[in-house]
C-alpha cells in the first residue's frame, strides 16, 4: 500500500485516520499519512534544540538522530522494527548535598527501542520488546567524580573497558590501571595492574577499589555496564519499566506528542491512560 492510498482503504486504526484529519483542517500543509507525518516531524525535529520538563526544571538537548524504518506497509502489518533516538548535550538534572540541584553535562543519551510492534486492542499501542539506553559523559566527569573520593588521583579512560588513574603531583612515577564494575547503585573501579616505566606489575592489595556513587538515574533504569571509552564513560542500561509504560499509550497520543514538539521544540509530558 503506498502512502498516497493509506487511507483510501482499510485503516487498522481510525485513531489514526482522525488524527490526520484533524491536523489537515488547521494545518493545510501536514502530510496525510502516519508515515509522512513521521518523516516530516523526524526532518523537523533532528538538529533541533528541544527544552523537556524533568521533575520541576527545564532539561535542554540537541536532538541528533531519530531512526526508524517507517513506511505505510510496517504501520499497516503492524512490526515497526527497531527505533533508535540519539541526543547529544544533555543537562541532566541531579540534587547536591545542600538540597539544591545542579546538572550534570550528558555528552550523549541513546535510546534503542527494540522489534516495535504496534496493537490495535483494546486501544492502538505501540510496544517495544525491550529499551536500552546508553548514557555516555565526558572524561571530564569521570576526574571529578573520582577526586571528589580520591583527593590528589586523576581518572582518565584507558581504553580496552579499562580505567587508569595516577598521583596528581607525580604523574611520571607511573599509573594504576583499573576495571569498572557494577554493583548495587554503585560503580566500583577494581585495581589491576601497576605500571611503572616499562613494568607492569599486579596491583598491590593495599590499593583499595574506588567507589563512585551514581548519578540519580530516571525510575525503572537499571545500570548493566561501564564502558570507558578514549575521552569519555558510557553507562549501559536498561529501561525495565518503559516497555509496559509505552503500551499503555495511545498510538496517536503519540504520534500527537510528535507533532507537538516539531511545532513548539518543546517536548510535552507522555502521560497514560488507564
Amino acid at each position: 500500500m503506498s502512502d498516497g492510498r493509506w487511507f483510501d482503504g482499510w485503516s487498522p486504526w481510525p485513531e489514526l485516520a482522525g488524527l490526520a484529519a484533524a491536523g489537515r483542517s488547521f494545518l493545510p500543509h501536514l502530510p496525510v499519512t502516519p508515515a509522512a507525518l513521521a518523516r516530516t516531524v523526524t526532518e523537523q525535529l533532528v538538529g533541533r534544540r528541544l527544552t523537556a520538563t524533568v521533575g520541576d526544571r527545564e532539561v535542554g538537548l540537541t536532538l541528533a538522530e531519530l531512526d526508524y524504518p517507517a513506511d505505510s506497509l510496517r504501520l499497516a502489518t503492524g512490526r515497526v522494527g527497531d527505533v533508535r533516538i540519539v541526543a547529544h548535550d544533555v543537562d541532566w538534572p541531579e540534587p547536591d548535598a545542600g538540597g539544591g540541584s545542579s546538572s550534570i553535562p550528558l555528552r550523549r543519551v541513546t535510546v534503542l527501542a527494540e522489534d516495535v510492534r504496534l496493537r490495535s486492542l483494546p486501544t492502538p499501542a505501540a510496544i517495544p520488546a525491550r529499551v536500552q539506553l546508553r548514557i555516555a559523559v565526558s572524561a571530564d566527569v569521570l576526574r571529578e567524580r573520582v577526586a571528589a573520593v580520591r583527593p590528589g588521583i586523576v581518572a582518565a579512560p584507558a581504553g580496552n573497558g579499562l580505567l587508569q588513574v595516577h598521583w596528581a603531583k607525580h604523574p611520571h612515577w607511573g599509573h594504576l590501571t583499573l576495571r569498572p564494575q557494577v554493583e548495587d547503585d554503585t560503580v566500583v573501579l577494581l585495581p589491576q595492574t601497576l605500571h611503572i616505566g616499562q613494568k607492569e606489575l599486579r596491583a598491590p592489595r593495599r590499593f583499595r577499589p574506588i567507589v563512585l556513587p551514581l548519578p540519580e538515574l530516571p525510575p525503572g533504569i537499571t545500570l548493566t555496564k561501564v564502558e570507558p571509552r578514549q575521552d569519555e564513560l558510557v553507562l549501559h542500561t536498561v529501561a525495565t519499566e518503559w516497555p509496559e509504560r509505552l503500551s499503555r499509550i495511545p498510538l496517536a497520543d503519540l504520534l500527537s506528542w510528535l507533532t507537538t514538539a516539531a511545532m513548539t521544540l518543546t517536548l510535552p509530558k507522555l502521560g497514560t491512560r488507564s
